[in-house]
């Protein structure tokens, strides 16, 4: 199995208010991507985007992925909310199932996810 590593940003260009979509290989016909914003710590996480209600992208392809206050993640089909820090859905249909964690890890300053 060979590992595949995407490059996502620099560490210093991720602020508490952005999202950073990074395309990810395809399964079958549908696409996907991952996720990377930091958490209340601010340390940087990323997760799948994929709601865990309907196998739809969180965002519903609006690239919105924040509500308007920016402490949660919201899915724009069914309005969802899920934690920064962890995914975890707090209300909605998918309550109390997490969105997919995804590694993710420093180096050089610059933010990598590992496939």
């Amino acid at each position: 199995m060979s590992v595949e590593e995407r490059v996502v940003c620099p560490r210093a260009e991720l602020t508490f208010d952005k999202v950073v979509s990074v395309p990810l290989p395809p399964v079958g016909r549908r696409p996907r991507e991952a996720l990377v914003l930091l958490g209340h710590d601010g340390e940087p996480r990323a997760f799948l985007n994929l709601c865990r209600h309907l196998p739809v992208p969180i965002d519903g392809g609006s690239k919105q992925y924040l509500t308007y206050d920016g402490n949660y993640l919201i899915c724009g089909t069914h309005g969802a909310l899920f934690r920064r820090d962890d995914g975890m859905c707090i209300a909605g249909p998918c309550l109390n199932l997490p969105l997919e964690r995804l590694p993710l890890r420093e180096e050089g300053g610059v933010l990598i996810l590992t496939l």
